[in-house]
């Protein structure tokens, strides 16, 4: 079931090219306005930063335990600002990724679920594209990311409150608040990337939506994680090849500084590639198992009202 519901997701993406180049320009669009404000944030924590003779030598050094006092010793001064800083840009990345993904995967699930609609026979739910549903359910997606960090901040708190002089219990404190957050997010996760489809497929509200998620994978768990478990084992290989290839390139010494550079960006480039094709791939083999779900309820009610009308 698995494997054919990707292959099926793999069919209408070639069935339908236009997919991929949508899903590289909302993903990639978000990484270099990322990029960006990484970059203008770099511009402006620069100046603040004061590096002595002890640090440029601590930072060049091979010693990991001098490295870490370099940098200690470095970001000690400017650590407000650089607080101030880090959150500045996380609210502009997740403005930015909110806007990137509302607008990509809006468009690229209304495709697919009308695609899977027409194999199945069944009318298309004609309606305007309802861009603040998906704007809802994008902004929920970040702010459950949020929790987790949260969480996991939380849980660092707790342990550095109860447990200062026990390094173990506190480590253990962190890594269940940790996993429980972790845990939480995922869930959520799921139902809200899985919603926009329902939103798609017959006009859902996102509060509707994410209800309708829930019972679809409390109906599919199974099949929707062997969707998951071996599109995630296709990534996983692609990101060992590409990461042997990279250890070589690493390796290779006798190689020119600028030429080792170059492959290793090729090789991330290549990966986001095959990652990014079996990420739409996967929400491809979602919606048409949503779809397939519809057809077979809509089967059944025709037959159940042709079954009545017989006998009356």
């Amino acid at each position: 079931m698995s494997a054919d519901a990707n292959r099926d997701g793999l069919k209408m993406l070639r069935r339908e090219p236009s997919l991929f180049a949508m899903e590289l320009l909302w993903r990639w669009s978000f990484g270099l306005g990322l990029l960006a404000l990484m970059v203008a944030a770099y511009a402006k924590l620069r100046p603040a930063l004061i590096l002595t003779e002890a640090d440029e030598l601590a930072l060049h050094s091979q010693d990991p335990v001098l490295l870490a006092q370099g940098l200690t010793d470095l970001l000690a001064p400017v650590l407000p600002f650089l607080g101030k800083l880090c959150v500045q840009l996380s609210i502009w990345a997740c403005l930015l990724w909110t806007i990137a993904s509302t607008v990509g995967r809006g468009a690229i699930t209304r495709v697919l679920v009308r695609s899977a609609t027409r194999d199945a026979a069944l009318p298309i739910f004609e309606d305007r594209p309802r861009w603040l549903s998906y704007l809802l359910l994008q902004f929920a997606r970040v702010v459950m990311l949020l929790i987790l960090v949260v969480g996991y901040l939380g849980g660092a708190f707790v342990a550095a409150l109860t447990v200062p002089t026990n390094m173990l219990a506190a480590s253990g404190i962190v890594f269940v608040a940790l996993c429980l957050a972790y845990v939480l997010w995922s869930y959520v996760n799921w139902v809200l990337s899985l919603a926009p489809i329902f939103v798609a497929c017959d006009g859902a509200s996102p509060l509707d939506a994410v209800v309708e998620a829930i019972g679809f994978i409390g109906r599919h768990r199974t099949e929707l994680r062997s969707v998951a478990v071996w599109n995630g084992s296709l990534r996983g290989a692609a990101a060992t090849v590409v990461s042997l290839f990279g250890v070589f390139t690493v390796a290779a010494s006798a190689m020119p500084v600028w030429l080792s550079v170059s492959l290793l960006v090729v090789e991330t480039l290549v990966y986001l590639l095959i990652s990014d094709a079996l990420l739409l791939a996967r929400l491809a083999a979602y919606s048409r198992i949503a779809v397939q779900e519809v057809a077979i309820v809509t089967q059944a009610a025709s037959l159940t009202d042709r079954n009545g009308t017989s006998v009356s």
